[in-house]
């Protein structure tokens, strides 16, 4: 069962909130979260130290980014702008900026931009890696991919995110971001499903 320090109402889907009978335990609790979270910022001040604010810019792939993106950009001390990006892969086994459906674009140019993609988690890499190129298509100083968690034993691509904060084993994971059909994106805390609450749905 996922213990969370405060209490919650009852979702209007399963009580109590989060529901024993799907959540089986924490895997990475908001302390883990947020050091990983710090040691990354510490490491983007570090690789971007000297760049100007309208140079730097850090795009978050919507939706599940958002607490993770949020936590991240709070602790960063470089000069940089905040923009978002919301996608979809269309399945193909290429990789290639052809190979994603933009639904929200970023609001500003990249060109001649130092460009940080940040995603919740990285798992088969095909979405970041077509991003990736996308960015540089569109004529982008620079590209790296940040990730808070990476499930590389899932790995479809050659991606290999530039910065990760934790490896995640190959489990099904909610919260912090992470959602199971919008259920429990808003825990602090990731974690695990129960197999036999999704086994042979």
């Amino acid at each position: 069962m996922c213990k969370l320090s405060e209490e919650r109402p009852d979702s209007p889907l399963a009580k109590p909130w989060p529901d024993p009978a799907v959540i089986d335990r924490v895997l990475f609790s908001r302390v883990e979260i947020a050091a990983a979270c710090q040691r990354l910022a510490g490491q983007i001040n570090a690789l971007y130290a000297g760049v100007t604010e309208g140079t730097f810019t850090v795009v978050g792939l919507l939706t599940g980014c958002f607490m993770f993106y949020s936590d991240l950009v709070r602790n960063l001390t470089v000069p940089h702008t905040a923009d978002f990006i919301a996608c979809s892969s269309y399945g193909l086994d290429t990789v290639s900026a052809g190979n994603v459906q933009i639904k929200k674009d970023t609001n500003t140019s990249l060109a001649g931009k130092h460009v940080l993609l940040v995603d919740e988690m990285c798992d088969s890499g095909q979405t970041m890696a077509s991003l990736v190129q996308l960015m540089r298509d569109r004529g982008a100083l620079s590209v790296r991919s940040c990730v808070m968690f990476d499930k590389h034993t899932r790995r479809a691509s050659d991606l290999s995110p530039d910065l990760v904060g934790l490896v995640c084993p190959d489990e099904f994971v909610v919260g912090y971001g992470m959602d199971w059909a919008n259920r429990f994106r808003s825990l602090p805390d990731v974690c695990v499903v129960r197999r036999e609450a999704y086994a042979g749905k």
